[in-house]
This record gives C-alpha cells, structure tokens and sequence, in this order.
C-alpha cells in the first residue's frame, strides 16, 4: 500500500450506497486487496497483499472487469505469472515462472484460449518443446 492511499479515508460509499474511492477488503486468501471502486465496480490498480503484507498481485480493472496488465508474485518473492487482460478474458502474452525464478512457459492469449505458438522450457532456459494452437475463429 502507498503512502497515499494509507492516509486516504477508506471503505465509503454514495448515497445510493455504492462503494466508491478507495478500498481495502479482505481478500479470499487471507490478506488483504486495496484499490478504488468507482459505483460500486472496482477501477484501475488493485494490489492484493499477501498476510504478511507482501505483495500478491497488481491487477487492472475497468467497469468491474479485470482489464490491462497483472502480475503474481510468490510468497517467498520473485514472478508467478504476469500476463494481460481485455475485458475480463485473458489476452496477449502470458508468462510463468518456477519457484527457483525460471521461465516456464510463454505463448499469446485471445479470448482466454492459447492461440499461436507456445514455448515450454527447461530449467536450463532451453526450448523443452513447442506446441501451435489455433486462432480463435470468429
């Protein structure tokens, strides 16, 4: 959490009873989430922190709907995944990683499904293979 939104009053709503400005909530994992709601759907940068208070994940929403870039990270630190997001569904490049920091896979995303060439590798960083998806028909 930044030092602004630390002295930012939290958790409000309109009067119609909608969530707006900024939040902090639990989250289903046992920490904590922080981010603005706008009528009462969440807006822009989320940050979910781990019950530790480290961080967990930035994640981009528009109108409710995850939308743009996110990022996971480990509990011990270092990358999970990041990837991108276009109106809820999983899109563009998408990333993992292992726990020792190791690129495991990489490919592109449309509508949620793997479309495109996909790598999947070795510990070493070498190609272990390469798989092709179809694109997604319209």
């Amino acid at each position: 959490m930044t030092d602004d939104q630390a002295e930012q009053p939290a958790n409000a709503t309109d009067a119609q009873g909608r969530k707006t400005g900024l939040w902090r909530e639990s989250d289903p994992h046992g920490g904590e989430a922080t981010g603005t709601y706008r009528r009462d759907r969440r807006e822009g940068l989320w940050r979910h922190y781990f019950r530790d208070g480290t961080l967990r994940s930035e994640s981009n929403y528009h109108d409710g709907e995850l939308d743009g870039a996110c990022v996971w990270y480990r509990a011990g630190g270092g990358l999970l995944q990041k990837g991108s997001f276009d109106r809820g569904q999983k899109s563009g490049l998408w990333e993992r990683w292992s726990p020792e920091g190791n690129l495991i896979d990489r490919g592109d995303r449309v509508g949620g499904k793997k479309t495109g060439q996909w790598q999947y590798f070795n510990a070493d960083g070498t190609v272990e293979r390469t798989t092709n998806h179809r694109p997604m028909e319209s």
